[in-house]
């Protein structure tokens, strides 16, 4: 009876897990996590600032998933990159795709080579989620970024989920934070149960 009543669930998970691999832009049609305050801000706000900026022409969007694979059209104009260390994530990622740690950007980037990195969603403790791994991770991001260029930090502000607090971290004290201006604030905390966060630093 228990495994009668575990197969609807498992016949679900490989469909889902079959559409993420193959058909990600379609499975948005039916998923509803993209529809989350702080993926929308993201989607219908800070991308397309970025996608329209005529002074951004080279971005990195670090971590790749099924729901991040649509982002590229939106930087068709741009040289987009992506960066993911999962390997069997590339599927979902830009045509210049590294496979490789964040802390590791200097390996495939010139310095100033960027214009933004946008780092949403892996500084977290499934990520990256020590200090040993962070502080050389937004060092490389700063290394690679021009004078003047954007790093976009998206974090969850609950003991559970991040690391330590972004105000601890002696690499992002190096950035000035800045004010985005689509919101108006260097910072915006969405009014989720997770309590996702957008830091909007520039590179002095």
């Amino acid at each position: 009876m228990e495994a009668e009543q575990r197969a609807p669930a498992l016949v679900r998970n490989a469909v889902r897990k079959l559409f993420h691999r193959h058909a990600p832009v379609l499975f948005r049609h039916v998923s509803s996590f993209h529809l989350s305050e702080d993926r929308k801000l993201l989607e219908a706000v800070i991308l397309p600032y970025f996608a329209s900026d005529s002074s951004v022409e080279r971005v990195l969007f670090v971590g790749c998933e099924w729901y991040t694979k649509p982002y590229k059209r939106l930087f068709r104009s741009k040289e987009y990159w992506t960066l993911e260390i999962d390997p069997e994530k590339r599927r979902y990622g830009a045509r210049r795709h590294v496979v490789d740690a964040l802390k590791h950007l200097r390996q495939h980037a010139a310095a100033g080579y960027f214009d933004a990195v946008i780092c949403n969603g892996v500084f977290m403790k499934t990520a990256i989620e020590t200090r040993e791994e962070a502080e050389p991770s937004f060092e490389a991001c700063r290394e690679c970024l021009r004078a003047g260029g954007w790093l976009v930090l998206g974090w969850n502000d609950t003991d559970e989920l991040r690391p330590y607090p972004p105000t601890e971290s002696a690499a992002l004290a190096k950035f000035e934070q800045s004010v985005f201006p689509p919101l108006g604030v260097s910072e915006y905390a969405t009014q989720t149960s997770y309590r996702h966060t957008y830091t909007f630093y520039r590179k002095s």
